[in-house]
C-alpha cells in the first residue's frame, strides 16, 4: 500500500459525510411521513427485494455506528508511531471542549428555533400522524424549561454527563463519542505497543465480552474495531481490492449496513436465523469495516471518494449532524404548517423536508469554519503541553551534540 498521507485518509471524511446525510434522511422520514421507516413492501415479487434494500439504506442507527468506527479509526492511527504518554493527555484533555464547540451552539441554536417556532412541531404531528416528531425527536421538552441558560448547561455539560438530549435530540451520541474516545485513548497506545496479532484480538475479544450489551457500553465495540481497522492501515495489512473483489465486499457491507432487528424485512431474514439476539452493533460494525476495505483498498473507490465532494461533505458533516434535527424540528414544522392547507399533506410534507434540508446546509458552512478554527485553537494551546520525541540514540552524537 501507498505511503499514508492525509489525503489518503480523505475516503473517510466522505464516508462520515454519507452517515451524517442518512442520518438526516432518515429523520425527515421519521418525521415527515405517518409510517416513518417501519414500512414492508410487498406484493410486487423481485422488486420488493430491491425496495427493501433501499428503506435499509435509511439506517440512522448504523450510520451513527460508522460515526464511531470512524473515530476509533482516526483517533487511534496517531499512536501507530507515538505513545507517549504527553500524547495520550493532550487527546484526553482536547476531545470535550473539541465536541463541546459545537454541542453549545447547537443547543443555544436549538434554543432560538423552539421561542420562535413553538408548538408547531406538535400540531404537524398530528395531521401527519409522525410520533418522531410528536416527541420532538424522542426528546420531550417543557416550554418551563426553555431558557438560554438550560440550553448552555446542556450543551456543555449535561449532554456529555448525563446524556440530557431536550434541546438537540440528535446530541444524545456526543455521550458515547467522548467516553469512546477516552477508551480509544487507553486501548490504542496498548495494542499498538503489542507486537502479536493474536494477543491484541485476545485482549480486544476480551474486551467486546466484557463491555457487553447494556446501554451505552455495547458501543465500544465500535470503537474497538475502528481501532483494529487502525492498526492494519498503520502497518500495510489492508488488502489491495480489484474491482470485482471490491464490488462483493462492498455489495455485503451495505447489506449488512441495511440490517435492523425492528424491521421485518425478508432480506434480513437469513441473518436472524444465524445471530441470536437483539443487537445490532457487531453486524454494523462488520459492515463499517468492510465498507473502509473498500474505500481504502480499490484504487477506483479510492479515487472517487477522494474528490472534492467528500472533502466538503466531510468538512460539513458534524456540523449537518449537529443543526439537522432543530431545523428540522422547528422551521421544517413551520413550513408543512404554512403549506398544508394550501398544497395538501404530501406537498406539505416535501416543502418541509426541502427547507429542512436546505436551511440544514446553508447554516452548516459558516458553523464548519468556526468549527476549523475552534480545532486549531486547541491545537495551538495544547502544543506546549507535548514534550518533544526523544532523538534515537547516537543521533546527538552524529549532528555534534554531544
Amino acid at each position: 500500500m501507498a505511503e499514508h498521507d492525509g489525503r489518503k485518509l480523505i475516503p473517510l471524511e466522505g464516508l462520515r459525510g454519507i452517515a451524517a446525510a442518512i442520518v438526516v434522511l432518515y429523520h425527515l422520514v421519521l418525521a415527515f411521513t405517518p409510517k416513518g421507516v417501519g414500512v414492508v413492501p410487498h406484493g410486487h415479487g423481485v422488486l420488493d427485494l430491491i425496495i427493501q434494500f433501499l428503506l435499509g439504506m435509511l439506517n440512522g442507527g448504523a450510520a451513527v455506528a460508522v460515526f464511531f468506527v470512524l473515530s476509533g479509526f482516526i483517533l487511534s492511527l496517531p499512536f501507530a508511531q507515538d505513545r507517549r504518554l504527553s500524547r495520550i493527555l493532550v487527546g484526553a484533555l482536547k476531545r470535550w471542549p473539541r465536541l463541546a464547540g459545537l454541542t453549545a451552539i447547537g443547543c443555544l441554536f436549538a434554543f432560538a428555533l423552539i421561542s420562535w417556532s413553538g408548538q408547531d412541531y406538535q400540531a404537524a404531528a398530528r395531521i401527519i400522524g409522525a410520533k418522531w416528531l410528536a416527541t420532538h425527536g424522542n426528546a420531550p421538552i417543557s416550554l418551563a424549561d426553555l431558557t438560554w441558560q438550560a440550553a448552555l448547561r446542556e450543551g456543555l455539560i449535561n449532554v456529555f454527563t448525563q446524556g440530557e438530549v431536550n434541546f438537540d435530540s440528535p446530541l444524545w451520541t456526543m455521550r458515547i463519542e467522548l467516553f469512546g474516545s477516552f477508551a480509544v485513548f487507553l486501548a490504542a497506545p496498548i495494542l499498538f505497543a503489542i507486537r502479536g496479532w493474536g494477543v491484541r484480538l485476545g485482549l480486544v475479544a476480551a474486551a467486546f465480552l466484557l463491555t457487553g450489551l447494556g446501554y451505552p457500553y455495547t458501543y465500544f465495540a465500535d470503537f474497538l474495531t475502528g481501532t483494529v481497522l487502525a492498526m492494519l492501515y498503520a502497518e500495510r495489512r489492508l488488502p489491495e481490492l480489484g474491482n470485482l473483489r471490491a464490488a462483493g465486499l462492498g455489495l455485503l457491507g451495505l447489506y449488512l449496513f441495511s440490517f435492523t432487528y425492528e424491521q421485518a424485512l425478508l432480506i434480513h431474514a437469513p441473518l436472524k436465523r444465524l445471530i441470536p439476539g437483539e443487537d445490532s452493533h457487531y453486524i454494523w460494525d462488520a459492515g463499517a469495516a468492510l465498507i473502509i476495505l473498500v474505500l481504502l483498498g480499490n484504487p477506483a473507490m479510492r479515487r472517487w471518494f477522494s474528490g472534492g465532494w467528500a472533502i466538503w461533505l466531510g468538512f460539513l458533516s458534524f456540523p449537518i449532524y449537529v443543526l439537522h434535527g432543530p431545523l428540522m424540528l422547528s422551521a421544517g414544522s413551520s413550513a408543512f404548517m404554512q403549506g398544508v392547507g394550501v398544497l395538501g399533506l404530501p406537498v406539505a410534507a416535501l416543502l418541509a423536508a426541502f427547507c429542512s434540508l436546505a436551511l440544514t446546509l446553508l447554516c452548516a458552512m459558516p458553523l464548519a469554519w468556526m468549527d476549523r478554527l475552534w480545532t486549531r485553537l486547541l491545537g495551538a494551546l495544547t502544543r506546549p503541553l507535548m514534550r518533544p520525541r526523544a532523538a534515537p540514540f547516537g543521533m546527538g552524537l552524529a549532528r555534534g551534540q554531544g
